[in-house]
């Protein structure tokens, strides 16, 4: 590995100590797949949504990925009604 072979005595990326502090203000989503075997219900992709204040974690299994835009709408509209303002989203 080449920071063992370099001999650093440090990370190169320290911790993250700024973390939001209102529910629903920083969303993480990721959405995984298409996997070979589907699951009983046919479904081969999740979707994968973190709240990075709670570390709340919503997983909506999906048929198709096209599937994906309608359950992030459906996700952020949830959090409106539940008054948590979502500033930002990050993603892969």
């Amino acid at each position: 590995m080449p920071c063992t072979e370099a001999k650093l005595s440090k990370a190169p990326y320290g911790p993250t100590t700024i973390r939001e502090t209102d529910p629903g203000q920083l969303m993480h989503m990721d959405l995984w797949g298409k996997y070979d075997t589907a699951s009983i219900n046919g479904n081969r992709y999740y979707l994968l949504m973190v709240d990075d204040a709670i570390c709340h974690t919503t997983v909506e299994f999906l048929k198709n990925k096209s599937k994906a835009a309608q359950k992030v709408i459906e996700y952020l509209t949830y959090l409106k009604t539940q008054n948590k303002m979502p500033h930002a989203i990050q993603m892969d």
